[in-house]
C-alpha cells in the first residue's frame, strides 16, 4: 500500500513538473509573438553560392604578362571551381615562354600556365581555336579546352621535350578562325 502512495506522488509531482512547463513554453511563445523580432547581422546567413562566386575569382593572364576575357577561354563564361588553386600562375620562365612561343603565336592568346606545386605545365586554347569544348561537344557550363604536360621532377624541364610535346598539341587547335 506504501509503494502505491509513493508511486501516485511520484506521477502527481510530475504531472504538476509537466503542467508547469507548459505553462512557461506557453508563455515564451506569447512573448515572442507580442515582442518584434529584430535580426541580429550575424543571424543573417549569406547564399554561399554567391559568397564562393566573389571569392574564386580569376584573372587570367597571357604569356606577356596582359589580362585576357574569360569568355575568351571558358564555356558560358564561368570559371569552374578551384581552377586558380590547381591551374596556378603564368609561367614566368623566360627560356619556358621563348620555347612556348616557336609553337603558339603571340597573338593567338593561348595561355601557358603551371601548378605552383608540381611541374606540370597547362596550355589552355582559347574557345574560338577549341576543338573539344562547345555547344557542338555537350560542353558544361565552366568547361574549357586544356592540355596538361607534366615532368617528373621540380626543376627537370627539358626545353627540346617540352617543344615536342606543345607541338604535339597544335592538333588540337582549330585555326580556322584565324
Amino acid at each position: 500500500m506504501e509503494k502505491d502512495k509513493q508511486e501516485d506522488k511520484k506521477e502527481e509531482q510530475l504531472a504538476k513538473r509537466r503542467e508547469s512547463d507548459a505553462k512557461k513554453r506557453e508563455e515564451k511563445k506569447l512573448a515572442e509573438a507580442k515582442e518584434p523580432k529584430v535580426e541580429k547581422p550575424e543571424d543573417k546567413k549569406e547564399d554561399p553560392i554567391k559568397e564562393k562566386k566573389v571569392a574564386d575569382e580569376v584573372t587570367l593572364f597571357n604569356v606577356l604578362g596582359k589580362e585576357v576575357p574569360l569568355t575568351s577561354y571558358f564555356y558560358k563564361g564561368i570559371t569552374p571551381p578551384g581552377f586558380k588553386g590547381t591551374c596556378g600562375n603564368p609561367v614566368d620562365r623566360e627560356d619556358l615562354i621563348d620555347v612556348f612561343h616557336k609553337v603558339f603565336k603571340p597573338k593567338d592568346n593561348i595561355l601557358f600556365y603551371r601548378q605552383a606545386d608540381k611541374e606540370v605545365y597547362l596550355v589552355i586554347i582559347p574557345l574560338k581555336y577549341a576543338t573539344e569544348v562547345g555547344s557542338s561537344e555537350d560542353s558544361i557550363d565552366g568547361d574549357f579546352q586544356k592540355h596538361a604536360i607534366s615532368f617528373l621532377n621540380e626543376g627537370s624541364v627539358n626545353l627540346d621535350t617540352m617543344r615536342q610535346k606543345l607541338e604535339k598539341i597544335q592538333k588540337f587547335v582549330n585555326y580556322s578562325d584565324r
